[in-house]
Formats: structure tokens, C-alpha cells, sequence
């Protein structure tokens, strides 16, 4: 996970005689007679700052390795920071989740710059905010320090981390603020985070942690994201006020935070649904400022009907393991209107819409049971429905599941509903009452 500069710095030692040239190159003229300072006599003490920053705190900071069994082979690598004399090290819960289930199969090792290697041992785990601190000998390694206040926007910042493999790596970025969409609290950062620096720090020019690096946004550029320092010093509080070792497995933490989770959220959604208008029917709209929704119309020239969308899902998601991701919410609405079909043709198109309930939804035969499923028809506020109503159990978490509704209005030949409502890492009791609700809000206006 790396940063890039959030600015241009070319070598130009003269003014344009045009603002857009010198916007182009990176220097502003304010007029043709201005003087302009060579960037070439900028850089040093740019670089100078940047490499003495570095130095500064280059040795407390640790890659992670996730190792298979006895053997060096590398399952995952990440990074994290030194935050006492004790030996304990901040990284994402991420980095080391194979460990925390699966401590007979996966071991951890940390090396530092100097070449200092050895065993960690998970003492506490966050997985709501994606973090975790671990214990290793690590020598007389200087500390790093907490910020105690946010960073202004628009304020640089410096991620570090070991990306790709690559060394140390030290690069700048921006501090944009909280992320306003995500449900837990996560700090915009415009820097390229890439893979292997997740747990890393990211520092204020006085070398002050004031995130951790955990994420980038795939379908950006330069949008990353961070933890707030606040998240870690809690939590490294809590693991130094551990009176009995940590257990070998921290499967149970595990399952108990994500039920926390589930209880936050159900408190989250327990307002009545917010609904909106598609054409006569009434349906459940955004739950909550931490779902995105996008709509959208499908139409190929081949087909004699077309599909009105509208969807909304949650953008925060519970990282477990790489064949788990859960704690989301997602549901969609697809209006259905014929334009040539007749009603045999075009209910034959409703029932092939309607099949394709959970039958390419992934299952981790690791984490998962075969879905069950149950159907129904039911009436709801002016019109009948089909209910498709399934659910799959987790394995390594007792009262954890992932729930599928699906609902198709009958009755009319050339306009039908197709919803569906999505909830992972539930409990059974907040599954079927939200589904109720969701049932309950829609209506057909005719």
C-alpha cells in the first residue's frame, strides 16, 4: 500500500509566457513579468524533509509475514509499527486473520529493517475497525508516538509500509477527512495504498501516527483509506490490560464481535423504512447514510420488454478471512415492463428472472451450509406476491447466518416487481424481521 505525490514537481527553471502552460507543468505565473523560484531549488529541502522523516522512524517499522506450517513459505505479508518497549506491534486484523483462526496451520514472523526477525503472538483483535496487536522480541526499537488530535483537510501525511514486496517505502499523501459513506469510521487518504503495507503507519511530518493504512479503493485512483489512530490506542490499551494470556484461538472474539456488529446494525435500521416511487409501486429506499444506491435502465434491442433498477448495498464490509467477507446489506429493485411480449411469454420471462434466486451465489464450503430455501405466496399492500426466502448457516460461528430474500409481484401482465434483499453475517432474528418490514413497506398503487 503506497502513496503517491499528491502533486506534479517538474524541473522547469522558467516561467511560461502562457498560465495554462505553466498550470500544465506544475508553476503558476501570475503574470509574464513574475519571478518564479526553479523547482530544481525546491526539491532539496523537500527531499531532505521527506528523507529525514524516514530515518526517523524507519525502524520501527515492521513487515509481517503469515507463514505456512513450519515451512518459510510466504501465505500473505503485511506491514505494522512498534508501539512499545514491551513488544507490541499494531497491524491490520487482516494480516494476520489466517493465524487467528487457524494457528495450527499458520504462524506469524515480523522483520525489521535491521534484520531483527522472530515469532509473533496475536494479544488482541478489532475486527470491526481491522486491526490487531501482536508480540514479538523486538529489541530496544524505538516507539512510535500517537497524534492526539486529526489532521486538518488538505494536510500531507506519509504512509509507510513494505508494498508488493518491495522494501521499506515511505510515500505522501493527503489527509481528506472521514469517509462519509462507510459505516465504520474510516479517514480518506489520497495516496495509493497497495498490497503488503496494510497495518502500516501513516504519520504527520513530525513522525506522529495519526492512521493505519487498510485500504484502497480499487475503482479509483488514489483513493485509500485508514484507521483512525483513536481505534488503535484503545485497543492497544486493552491488550496491555489483559491480566490472562490470549487464548491459541481467536475463533470466539471473533464470532462475538461479529455479533456485535449485527446488534449495531439492527439498531442502525430499526427507524421505518425510508421508501420511494418507481412508477405505481411504493418500495423500501437508502436505509442509512453508510448505503451508496445507484439506478439504472436495461434495454437490448432484441428483448420486448425492459428493466428499471434501483439498488443499494453497504460499502463497509467485516473482513474474516480471504474466503469470508460479511457484515454487508444490500438490496435491489427491478421493474419489469413488456413491451411486445404477451402475458404467457412475458410471465415465463418473470419465473426465469425469479429462479436465479441464490444459485450462483458463492458458497465457502469452509465457512458455509447449502442454502435453504422457502416459498410462498403472500399479499401484500394491493397486490400478491412470490416469496423466495433462504438462508445458510456459518459453520465456524453458532448463530451467525446469511439470508436471501426474493420477491416477485403476480397478477398483471405487463408490469411486475422483482426485489430482493440481501443480509450477511446475521443473527436469525434480525433476518426475518427486517425481512418482514421490507415485505411490509411495499405497496401497488393502482
Amino acid at each position: 500500500m503506497a502513496a503517491r505525490r499528491a502533486w506534479y514537481k517538474g524541473r522547469m527553471r522558467t516561467c511560461s509566457l502562457t498560465v495554462a502552460m505553466s498550470l500544465l507543468r506544475g508553476i503558476c505565473c501570475l503574470s509574464v513579468a513574475a519571478v518564479c523560484i526553479p523547482a530544481a531549488a525546491q526539491e532539496p529541502e523537500i527531499f531532505s524533509r521527506t528523507h529525514s522523516l524516514f530515518e526517523q522512524i524507519r525502524g520501527s517499522v515492521a513487515q509481517i509475514r503469515v507463514l505456512l506450517g513450519s515451512s518459510d513459505s510466504h501465505a500473505a505479508t503485511g506491514s505494522g509499527f512498534v508501539v512499545g518497549d514491551d513488544g507490541l506491534i499494531i497491524t491490520n486484523y487482516h494480516v494476520i486473520a489466517d493465524n487467528a483462526l487457524e494457528p495450527d496451520v499458520y504462524r506469524l514472523e515480523f522483520v525489521l529493517p535491521g534484520g531483527r526477525r522472530g515469532p509473533l503472538q496475536i494479544v488482541a483483535i478489532d475486527v470491526l475497525n481491522d486491526l490487531a496487536v501482536v508480540k514479538g522480541d523486538t529489541g530496544q526499537v524505538k516507539a512510535l508516538g500517537f497524534r492526539a488530535r486529526p489532521l486538518a483537510k488538505g494536510d500531507g501525511g506519509f504512509s509507510l509500509g513494505y508494498p508488493l514486496r518491495q522494501g521499506l517505502t515511505v510515500v505522501e499523501g493527503i489527509y481528506n477527512g472521514r469517509s462519509e459513506e462507510l459505516y465504520y469510521e474510516r479517514i480518506h487518504f489520497t495516496g495509493a495504498i497497495n498490497s503488503g503495507m496494510s497495518g502500516g503507519p501513516a504519520v504527520d511530518s513530525a513522525g506522529r501516527v495519526f492512521g493505519v493504512n487498510v485500504a484502497t479503493h480499487r475503482g479509483g485512483q488514489l483513493v485509500s483509506f485508514l484507521v483512525p489512530a483513536g481505534f488503535a490506542t484503545k485497543l492497544l490499551a486493552r491488550a496491555r490490560a489483559l491480566s490472562a494470556p490470549p487464548p491459541a484461538n481467536f475463533r470466539g472474539d471473533v464470532g462475538a464481535q461479529l455479533k456485535a456488529h449485527d446488534r449495531a446494525l439492527q439498531k442502525a435500521l430499526e427507524a421505518p423504512l425510508p421508501t420511494q416511487q418507481l412508477g405505481p409501486l411504493i418500495v423500501p429506499a437508502r436505509m442509512g447514510t453508510f448505503m451508496q444506491c445507484a439506478a439504472g435502465t436495461e434495454r437490448e434491442r432484441d428483448k420486448a420488454y425492459d428493466v428499471n433498477s434501483y439498488y443499494c448495498y453497504t460499502l463497509s464490509w467485516l473482513y474474516v478471512d480471504p474466503k469470508l467477507q460479511t457484515g454487508t446489506v444490500m438490496f435491489r429493485h427491478r421493474v419489469l415492463r413488456s413491451l411486445e411480449l404477451d402475458p404467457l411469454r412475458f410471465a415465463h420471462v418473470q419465473e426465469m428472472q425469479f429462479r436465479a434466486a441464490v444459485s450462483s451465489d458463492y458458497t465457502s464450503r469452509k465457512h458455509h451450509t447449502a442454502y435453504a430455501c422457502q416459498d410462498r405466496i403472500v399479499a401484500l399492500q394491493g397486490v400478491r406476491a412470490k416469496v423466495a426466502q433462504c438462508l445458510r448457516r456459518y459453520k465456524l460461528f453458532d448463530g451467525l447466518y446469511d439470508m436471501v430474500l426474493k420477491v416477485a409481484t403476480l397478477g398483471d401482465s405487463s408490469l411486475a416487481l422483482h426485489s430482493e434483499l440481501q443480509m450477511d453475517g446475521v443473527s436469525y432474528e434480525h433476518a426475518m424481521e427486517l425481512s418482514h418490514r421490507f415485505l411490509e413497506t411495499i405497496r401497488w398503487n393502482r
